[in-house]
């Protein structure tokens, strides 16, 4: 069955090695795809699309960099990385990832920088996607 969901942050401030918290965008109805708790999408087993931006205004020159996690396994391959060489500069970007979860599986995105941040915004959109054979 497909589905698909989103959930966003909106005007926060994220906590340096912390799971970025979200709420829901659009829900999905089928109850495939949904939020466990603040901060983790629990995504029923099958196939997932998984697009997610994020973007803060670093109050101090310095980075910040946001992993996706499966079940807490860190993917590196699909973080994102952005620095600044002034203070108040907005960073942040946008990936995407193909994954399977043979389970119930429970996704994050996990904050982290050397600086406070303020002004913050995520959005995360994941679509179930078909499956062959």
């Amino acid at each position: 069955m497909l589905a698909a969901a989103s959930f966003f942050a909106f005007e926060r401030r994220f906590e340096n090695g912390k799971a970025v918290p979200l709420v829901i965008g659009t829900e999905d109805e089928t109850g495939q795809i949904r939020l466990a708790d603040e901060t983790a999408i629990l995504l029923e087993p099958g196939r997932y699309a998984v697009w997610y931006r994020l973007a803060t205004v670093l109050e101090n020159p310095g980075y910040l960099q946001v992993t996706p996690s499966q079940n807490g396994s860190p993917q590196l391959a699909y973080g994102v990385y952005a620095r600044t060489a002034d203070p108040m500069v907005t960073a942040g970007g946008t990936n995407f990832l193909l994954l399977r979860a043979e389970d119930a599986t429970a996704f994050q995105l996990n904050y982290n920088s050397d600086v406070a941040n303020r002004s913050g915004e995520a959005s995360v959109m994941v679509w179930k996607l078909a499956e062959f054979g």
